[in-house]
C-alpha cells in the first residue's frame, strides 16, 4: 500500500488546510455578526436619517418573463420614491422585454422610470450606459432583470454607505424555491457561501461583490471607469479595479440584511455553463491583476493580497486533485469495509452546513427546520455542484492560452440562462 502513501498525505493536507479555513470563516463569521447587530442598533437610536438618492440599473436581454418581477420589487420598496429612480436598460432583445416593459410603466403612470433601449452589446455596456448617461443618484443599485429584492433592501443597503471608505456593497442573495432537487442544492449553496461573505467583509479580504443587488457610490464608479467590457464577469473585474486602488480606504462590504433573490439553474448543463463563466470570467480578471499577488504595498491589507488572492488559485488546483482523493476514500470504505473515513468526511461537512443554516439569521425558525434535518445528505448532493464546478474547471484549464487573447479582443457577451418566471420568493 507504500504507492499509495500519496494519496494519503494529500488527503491529510488539504483536508486539515480545508477545516483549518472552515474554523476561521466561522469565526469571523459570528464576530461580523456581532459587530453588525451593535452596529444596526446604534443606526435605530441614531436620529438622524440617512437617505441619498439611489439610481437603480436593470440591464436586460430576452427577459420578458422576469422583468416586471423585478422592477416591482424597487418600486415597492420601503425606500423614499422622491429619492429613488429605476432605469432599464434593454440590451437588443428579441423577445417582448422592451414592449412589456413599457406598458407597465404606462399602465401603472410611474414617473421614476427609465427605459432605454439599445443594440445588443452586452451586459457591461448596458450598465454603463444606464449609470453614465441616465443615472442621477449618489448611490448606484445594479439588479439583474431576472433577480429581485426584498422591501427593505434599498433601505438597508445605504446605511453601510455611512462609512466613507466602503465604495461597494455586496446584497445577501438567496435562491428562490421551484421544488427540484437541483434548486434545492443550490439553496443550501448560497447560504453556505454568503455566510463566508461576513468573515471575508471582517478581514477585509472580499474581492467579489456580485451583481445581483449590488451597490455602488456612483463618484467611484465614474473614478475607475466604469465596467470593463472585455471579461465575461464584469462584476468581480469592477470589484477588482475598486479596491486596486487600495483595499484600506476603498472597502467593499457584505451586508446580511440586503436581501436579494434569485432563480437557480434549470438543468445540470446549464450549470455548467455557468460555472465555466464564473471560472473563467475570474481568471481574466485575476490575470489583469496579477501585480496584486504578494503584493506587499502599505495601501493594501496583506491578508487579502499575501494569503486570500492566492489562496483562490490554490483552491483550484486543490479542487483539480479532489476526484483522485474522493475516489481513494471510497475505495478504502468498499475494500477494507471502513465506513468511519467516509462517515468522518460527512460529519465535518454535516456540521458546518449545520452551524452556517443556524447562523443565518435571515432565516426565519420554520425555514431554519425545514433545512436542518438535510445536512446529512448534503455530503452526497454537493457532489452535483461539484460535478459542475470540476468540468467547468477542466474546460477553464483547456482554454487557458487563449486568456490574454480573449481580454485584448474584448470577446463578452450575455450568458443567457433559462428561467422560470416564478413570481414568490
Amino acid at each position: 500500500m507504500s504507492q499509495l502513501n500519496p494519496i494519503v498525505f494529500m488527503i491529510i493536507f488539504f483536508g486539515t488546510i480545508n477545516i483549518i479555513r472552515m474554523g476561521f470563516l466561522l469565526v469571523g463569521s459570528d464576530i461580523y455578526s456581532l459587530r453588525s447587530h451593535l452596529l444596526k442598533k446604534k443606526r435605530i437610536t441614531n436620529k438622524n436619517h440617512y437617505f441619498p438618492s439611489v439610481s437603480v440599473v436593470i440591464p436586460a436581454h430576452n427577459e420578458e418573463k422576469t422583468i416586471i418581477r423585478a422592477i416591482k420589487s424597487v418600486l415597492e420598496n420601503t425606500y423614499p420614491k422622491t429619492k429613488l429612480e429605476v432605469i432599464v436598460v434593454d440590451d437588443g432583445s428579441t423577445d417582448n422585454t422592451y414592449r412589456i416593459t413599457n406598458l407597465y410603466k404606462k399602465a401603472h403612470g410611474i414617473e421614476n422610470i427609465t427605459i432605454v433601449k439599445q443594440t445588443s452589446l452586452g451586459k457591461a455596456h448596458a450598465l454603463n450606459n444606464g449609470i453614465r448617461n441616465f443615472a442621477k443618484g449618489d448611490l448606484i443599485m445594479c439588479l439583474d432583470s431576472d433577480s429581485m429584492i426584498a422591501k427593505n433592501a434599498i433601505e438597508n443597503a445605504v446605511q453601510y454607505f455611512r462609512d466613507p471608505k466602503v465604495k461597494g456593497l455586496s446584497a445577501n442573495v438567496k435562491i428562490i424555491d421551484d421544488g427540484t432537487l437541483l434548486n434545492f442544492i443550490q439553496k443550501f449553496e448560497y447560504i453556505v457561501c454568503y455566510q463566508m461573505k461576513r468573515a471575508q467583509t471582517l478581514f477585509n479580504i472580499e474581492y467579489i461583490i456580485g451583481g445581483i443587488g449590488s451597490m455602488f457610490r456612483k463618484e467611484v464608479l465614474e473614478e475607475v471607469g466604469y465596467y470593463d467590457t472585455n471579461t465575461v464577469t464584469e462584476d468581480i473585474d469592477l470589484t477588482m479595479k475598486i479596491i486596486k486602488e487600495g483595499n484600506k480606504k476603498n472597502r467593499v462590504v457584505y451586508g446580511d440584511d440586503v436581501i436579494a433573490y434569485t432563480e437557480s439553474c434549470l438543468t445540470v448543463g446549464a450549470l455548467i455553463r455557468q460555472r465555466y463563466r464564473w471560472k473563467w470570467g475570474r481568471s481574466q480578471t485575476f490575470f489583469k491583476n496579477i501585480f496584486m499577488f504578494f503584493n506587499t504595498h502599505q495601501k493594501y491589507t496583506k491578508p487579502l493580497t499575501v494569503i486570500y488572492l492566492p489562496f483562490a488559485i490554490y483552491g483550484d488546483i486543490a479542487f483539480f486533485f479532489e476526484p483522485i482523493l474522493v475516489g481513494y476514500i471510497f475505495f478504502i470504505t468498499i475494500l477494507y469495509k471502513d465506513i468511519y473515513t467516509l462517515l468522518s468526511a460527512c460529519l465535518v461537512l454535516s456540521f458546518y452546513v449545520l452551524i452556517n443554516i443556524l447562523a443565518e439569521d435571515t432565516l426565519t425558525i420554520k425555514e431554519r427546520l425545514k433545512l436542518i434535518p438535510f445536512t446529512p445528505i448534503m455530503y452526497f448532493l454537493f457532489y452535483v455542484l461539484s460535478f459542475a464546478e470540476y468540468v467547468a474547471l477542466i474546460k477553464t484549464l483547456i482554454h487557458l492560452p487563449q486568456l490574454k487573447r480573449t481580454i485584448d479582443e474584448g470577446i463578452s457577451s450575455w450568458q443567457h440562462v433559462e428561467r422560470s418566471g416564478r413570481l414568490v420568493a
